[in-house]
């Protein structure tokens, strides 16, 4: 059975039907970075897994960004082994800056900066990027040069490999 370790992404033959990590050290890096999620994320039933950047149910099938009936709860899409890992739909005052190609002094200067209250800060899938979770009420999302923040009907890749600044 050919998967993708839900961690590290390695493509891998992973050792038995239904494996999720390719190594016990994926898998704990897995539990505990994901377990860094603020409450603020992990109790709004906005979750989905993702297949590479597509949204999709627990049960593999598409899901929209528009429509909640396709959304789940953190716990069923932790549980769920669909796709190759997971994310958050924004929404109902979450928001998001996805910073991309950016320096953790970067980051933290661009932080300062940020007005609204901040939930939670990962690196994203990239490595050379970050997610700035934020509260905010929903309105048309915006780019700006390497910047794009969103409040509304936007998926977002959660790694849950969460930066202190």
């Amino acid at each position: 059975m050919d998967q993708r370790c839900e961690q590290c992404g390695a493509n891998n033959n992973l050792s038995r039907a239904g494996a999720r990590f390719c190594s016990p050290k994926c898998r704990v890096y897995w539990h505990r970075s994901t377990k860094r999620l603020p409450s603020r994320m992990t109790s709004i039933p906005c979750w989905v897994r993702a297949d590479g950047k597509r949204p999709i149910r627990c049960d593999g099938r598409a899901a929209s960004s528009t429509d909640p009936s396709t959304w789940a709860s953190f716990d069923a899409v932790r549980r769920s082994s669909a796709g190759d890992g997971m994310g958050v739909m924004l929404g109902g005052g979450l928001g998001c800056y996805d910073l991309d190609h950016v320096s953790d002094a970067d980051l933290r200067d661009f932080v300062a900066g940020v007005v609204e209250p901040v939930v939670f800060i990962e690196r994203s899938m990239s490595g050379n990027g970050f997610h700035v979770f934020i509260e905010a009420p929903e309105e048309r999302g915006w780019k700006r040069g390497n910047v794009e923040r969103y409040t509304r009907e936007r998926f977002i890749r959660v790694t849950g490999d969460s930066v202190l600044i």
